[in-house]
């Protein structure tokens, strides 16, 4: 296997850590509980961090140095070559929400799993005070309130707490920091000679990407790398200092388009959410299931771990894009 410095790669750095709350009484979960903590996150982490108490961040003077529009409404700088055409850098975490469509009973363990990126590592204290307050002001129609009984990440396989109910004070996130270097180039030639193999992706979560104006509603191997690529590539220049220029794109698209589908198990899956900032029923809906590639699949095998870590597709706050390779 390919070693790439990150002299050579694009960087990417993150952390891993899982929110554990505990349902004061019995908790009705949508089918898709991602919408329902995102939602209250964003509301919590406004209410913690806005020193004005208005909060509204555009008039506000101190929104270059605040951490909320930093972490939802960062725009690209006007001077950007990056990102030049949309009005938002990619948010510099991942929520991974527990499974929906059923009533926690009270006092189970719902565990939600946060990855951080870059620059937001720094602030998990606020991520921390901020679910804290999600938990007291409640969730679901019945604001049903949720203690944080803990925040833990692993390290070297054993689970580390970062902050729990007998120690209220977080700890630094530092030790559990990763780096991802993606290399700039596929670390194998277009026309060398590779073993032909074959890779299972099951969908996670619903998988909404964005290709030839309009949501894919199939997954060509091509268009998955397109959208892992164009992210981890925005995600690295915003958040970890990355300069995404020297990516060969076309090189990575080229080496893609020769690996095919062989089998196809993916369907639609449609969910809705309401928005209360814009006051809307939103659809969701993405594709669900699982596709198996085969070919010259040894160059791409970095790029798809990188893709487990920071999903794929749009609504990725939500936990929307998430998958795992399986048969690797």
């Amino acid at each position: 296997m390919h070693e790439t410095s990150v002299e050579s790669g694009l960087p990417l750095t993150y952390g891993q850590f899982s929110a554990v709350f505990a349902p004061e009484g019995p908790l009705r979960l949508p089918v898709y509980t991602g919408s329902m903590f995102r939602g209250a996150f964003g509301s919590a982490l406004k209410q913690a961090v806005c020193v004005t108490r208005t909060y509204e961040c555009a008039p506000c003077l101190l929104k270059s140095r605040c951490l909320y529009p930093y972490v939802f409404e960062t725009p690209p700088p006007p001077e950007s070559r990056v990102m030049r055409k949309y009005t938002a850098a990619p948010h510099p975490f991942v929520f991974e929400p527990p499974a929906g469509g059923i009533t926690a009973p009270a006092a189970q363990p719902l565990v939600v799993g946060m990855t951080l990126f870059g620059k937001a590592i720094g602030s998990l204290s606020h991520f921390i005070f901020a679910l804290e307050r999600l938990g007291q002001q409640g969730l679901g129609g019945r604001r049903v309130r949720c203690a944080l009984s803990r925040v833990e990440s692993c390290l070297d396989g054993r689970k580390w707490s970062l902050y729990g109910v007998e120690d209220r004070t977080p700890r630094s996130a530092d030790a559990f920091e990763k780096l991802i270097v993606l290399p700039l180039r596929p670390p194998f030639a277009l026309g060398e000679q590779l073993p032909i193999e074959q890779a299972t992706i099951e969908l996670l979560t619903p998988l909404r990407i964005v290709y030839d104006s309009r949501l894919a509603d199939e997954l060509p191997f091509h268009v998955l790398v397109r959208s892992l690529l164009r992210r981890i590539g925005h995600l690295s220049h915003f958040h970890c200092g990355g300069d995404p220029s020297g990516v060969d794109f076309k090189e990575w698209i080229e080496l893609a388009s020769t690996v095919h589908i062989v089998e196809h198990g993916l369907k639609w899956f449609d969910w809705e959410r309401y928005s209360s900032r814009q006051q809307t029923t939103m659809r969701m809906g993405g594709l669900m299931g699982r596709v198996t590639f085969e070919g010259k699949l040894a160059p791409f095998y970095p790029l798809l771990a990188a893709g487990e870590v920071i999903h794929a597709g749009k609504g990725t706050s939500f936990g929307l894009g998430r998958y795992q390779v399986l048969g690797r």
